[in-house]
């Protein structure tokens, strides 16, 4: 396995540079402007992608990039870093406490290293291939909850014009015992701390879920899209103590 101890200092450095021009524009924000895909884009989130990509590359510049705001670059490389600068820019957009920058380094097609960090919150989650979870450096793990109908579940509540979202999302909703619609960034912290067992969403890009497939393996628990794939980078996730997963994939399945 590559030593990540470089990548690890290079990779927090980048996302702390990023942090303070985020939380300069945040609730101070000039224009917004709207994307191709009706989504919301500020001077933050391009600015701070702007950042972390100038970073990386001063350090080692025959690495790769895929980000949400500037797409790819040399995108074939050995080590590729998926950015999403800010994840949950309506939040941001709106004041809330409640979004993150989530980086990932994929490496011969597996995430191999992740950030997420939530600087309004106070949380910054890192995990690698050869280091497990901690959350502002100490270590976290998921809970422990074996049963489904003790669970709490949280889901990014979106897509709901789409009849089997509407069925799965009822489906689980018969068989936990609370959900809870905290979404985006914050859902897979919740599960990767353990305060909360599940998070699924419907829809998620690379870049907002990267970082979460390393930080929610090493802290014990159990990331894959629905159809059960961990290295899926897209379309749908879904987030655990790992104790719960298989239940899960067949209740989505069969809604």
């Amino acid at each position: 396995m590559t030593d990540l101890t470089e990548f690890k200092k290079v990779a927090l450095d980048a996302v702390k540079k990023a942090e303070e021009r985020i939380l300069y524009y945040f609730r101070n924000l000039p224009k917004i402007e709207t994307k191709i895909d009706n989504t919301p884009v500020t001077k933050a989130d391009q600015e701070a992608e702007e950042i972390i990509v100038s970073t990386v590359k001063k350090a080692f510049p025959s690495h790769g990039f895929l980000g949400e705001e500037f797409g790819t670059d040399n995108d074939n490389a050995e080590f590729v870093w998926i950015i999403d600068p800010i994840d949950g820019t309506k939040n941001f957009i709106h004041g809330l406490n409640f979004f993150g920058t989530v980086l990932g380094l994929r490496h011969q097609g597996k995430i191999v290293l992740g950030i997420s960090n939530m600087p309004a919150v106070g949380e910054l989650l890192y995990a690698s291939e050869t280091e497990k979870t901690t959350l502002n450096d100490k270590l976290v793990h998921v809970s422990k909850i074996k049963e489904l109908e003790n669970s709490f579940v949280n889901f990014n509540p979106s897509k709901f014009d789409n009849p089997k979202v509407v069925n799965i999302v009822k489906a689980i909703d018969k068989k936990v015992l609370n959900m809870r619609g905290f979404g985006d960034t914050y859902g897979y912290h919740l599960v990767a701390t353990g305060k909360a067992d599940i998070f699924f969403e419907f829809g998620p890009k690379a870049w907002d879920i990267s970082a979460f497939q390393i930080i929610i393996k090493q802290a014990g628990g159990k990331y894959s899209n629905f159809e059960g794939d961990e290295f899926a980078l897209g379309g749908t996730s879904l987030a655990t103590n790992g104790l719960l997963h298989q239940e899960m994939l067949q209740i989505i399945n069969a809604s």
